[in-house]
């Protein structure tokens, strides 16, 4: 168990001693009004190192090998990545159960037994750690101690020996604050909401020499840690969004999260209540490379006696807006549920730890029987986050934000084929959709065997044109409807596919017709089709003075700049 019956090793490690002198002409049991005789020892917690993994998922590479079509022949490709689908995005998600908490210090884990306790790890609470402790004689109800200590530091008291006391010490793991209780002895639900709360308590008969305390804190909530990752929808989480964690569904979803009043004298919680659900500002970057794109929070709850049958636990995403590439927010709908597989029931009992990790993938629009990306793919350098690409740890290969433009990127948006960058030389080596995150989602459209995607595209007569005026020009489109569900998410509901002519030889866009509502260009969408005299086939059409042609299906040069529309390596659940 990840922190079962923490008793706080780690405030300080050992704490110095202070001497007693006392005058020769007093009492034995009487103490110098200047000197202290409580001094703390130890200040430490107890965690568990024990480990088990449930359903963790797996990312999946994007083929660095040549484009053939013994790799290109499934509709559906093989891949680990087990994708749900939801109202407004698909996901993943996997939990581990009763796993070790890891701090930012370099304590090393080692099993240990504390008194009677479970099995533990003993950590040395940090210095700059605060805790507070509570002093009461035996048979009084008002303390004659009740103060905030650093680890290391010992509390100036001075009690008679002889006598019988009681002492309470608690914590909320942070540098800065501790709460305090009322003259009932009561924390208040709100001091304790999402707390790393601690407690330990004991008694003590003092003896007219140096008394001694060893505080070992246990924790007395269970945690659970969420981590979500947006990188596969192409944002990162605003501050404001909000999550929960619950089980059931729709109006059965019960919260999890839960404070309470924690009474020090008899050590346990009354009053629980639902908390407040943690903010996107509250969550920890995982990696600074696409920082807010993948948040971890850690959820605290005072409900240590629930148990959540098998598959039921749900991560709510009460508010989740994503900031785009173009500084836009993308909203999602309120309380969208995100379930998280898990075989055996899942015990949030006292000091336990569970970790969950969400991702989110974006939608996709179905025409037919295969899935279409709702944007072209860009490529963007700046994401590359290394001098070369590498599996999991890339973002370079994107989609756009959406498709309210008329010009696209030159260099970002015309793609030599099967080429690791859009002007690169290494032609026919990779599927470049399959290096958008997460690996193996998606795809070139399938043409070079059966089924022949692009030909079913071109062949679909289920569809409309549309020249529209954008902010920096006209756009000319082919639009596809579908019969799924709109996604009040994203401004286009069907597949919108526009003529952006092509880039030539010299770097050169050519046949645009994005300067006149009447314009003439072309259409060039990359398939996988490729042939070995250097040709590659796309899905064709013109536009002449603002008149739409037909849809073919052509071949051109490899090195000839165009469009990627990526589908959906595999299909959703």
């Amino acid at each position: 168990m990840y922190f079962n019956k923490i008793k706080w090793l780690g405030i300080a490690g050992l704490i110095a001693m202070t001497a007693i002198s006392c005058s020769t002409n007093k009492d034995k049991n009487e103490i110098s009004s200047s000197d202290s005789n409580i001094s703390i020892r130890s200040v430490k917690f107890v965690n568990d190192d024990h480990v088990t993994d449930i359903n963790v998922i797996s990312d999946e590479d994007g083929s660095s090998a040549k484009l053939s079509a013994s790799t290109q022949n499934a509709t559906t490709a093989e891949n680990t990545l087990d994708i749900q689908k939801s109202a407004e995005f698909d996901y993943t998600a996997d939990l581990q159960s009763n796993a070790t908490i890891k701090t930012s210090t370099n304590n090393g884990l080692t099993r240990a037994s504390v008194d009677n306790k479970l099995k533990a790890a003993n950590i040395p609470l940090t210095k700059d750690k605060k805790f507070r402790l509570v002093f009461v004689e035996d048979g009084q109800s008002t303390p004659l101690y009740n103060d905030v200590l650093n680890a290391g530091q010992d509390p100036q008291l001075k009690v008679a020996a002889g006598k019988k006391y009681h002492w309470y010490a608690f914590s909320v793991n942070d540098a800065n604050t501790v709460p305090n209780i009322d003259g009932s002895g009561n924390i208040s639900p709100s001091d304790l909401t999402n707390k790393d709360f601690m407690f330990d308590s004991g008694d003590i008969t003092t003896t007219e020499d140096q008394n001694y305390l060893d505080i070992i804190f246990l924790r007395q909530m269970a945690a659970i840690d969420v981590t979500v990752n947006t990188r596969g929808i192409f944002g990162g989480i605003t501050d404001n969004s909000t999550f929960s964690v619950g089980s059931g569904t729709g109006t059965n979803f019960t919260n999890l999260i839960q404070t309470g009043t924690f009474n020090v004298y008899n050590g346990s919680f009354s009053n629980l209540q639902d908390a407040e659900p943690l903010m996107g500002s509250q969550m920890t970057a995982v990696d600074s490379r696409w920082g807010n794109a993948e948040k971890i929070g850690r959820f605290f709850t005072a409900n240590t006696t629930a148990t959540i049958a098998a598959n039921n636990l749900r991560i709510r995403l009460n508010s989740l807006n994503i900031a785009l590439d173009d500084n836009t927010i993308r909203t999602f709908s309120s309380n969208a549920l995100v379930p998280v597989s898990h075989a055996a029931s899942l015990s949030l009992a006292k000091g336990t730890l569970s970790k969950t990790s969400i991702r989110l993938i974006e939608s996709g629009i179905k025409v037919g029987n295969v899935v279409w990306a709702r944007t072209n793919m860009i490529y963007d350098a700046n994401k590359l986050y290394s001098s070369a690409y590498t599996k999991g740890s890339s973002d370079a290969y994107r989609f756009r934000t959406n498709n309210e433009y008329a010009y696209p990127n030159v260099n970002a948006e015309y793609w030599n084929f099967g080429a690791s960058t859009p002007t690169g030389t290494d032609v026919n080596t990779v599927d470049e959709c399959g290096r958008v995150y997460p690996e193996g989602t998606w795809r070139y459209p399938q043409e070079l065997n059966n089924p022949k995607e692009m030909t079913q595209l071109s062949q679909n007569t289920d569809r409309t044109t549309l020249t529209k005026k954008v902010s920096d020009g006209y756009r000319h489109s082919i639009i596809w409807n579908t019969t799924q569900a709109a996604n009040p998410a994203y401004p286009d509901n069907k597949l919108v596919i526009s003529y952006y002519g092509y880039r030539d030889a010299n770097g050169v866009v050519q046949q645009m017709p994005s300067n006149s509502q009447t314009g003439t260009g072309t259409l060039h969408l990359r398939s996988n089709q490729y042939t070995n005299s250097g040709n590659a086939y796309i899905l064709y059409s013109q536009i002449q003075n603002g008149r739409f042609g037909g849809t073919s299906i052509q071949n051109t040069s490899q090195r000839l700049g165009v469009q990627i529309r990526c589908v959906r390596a595999t299909i959703n659940n």
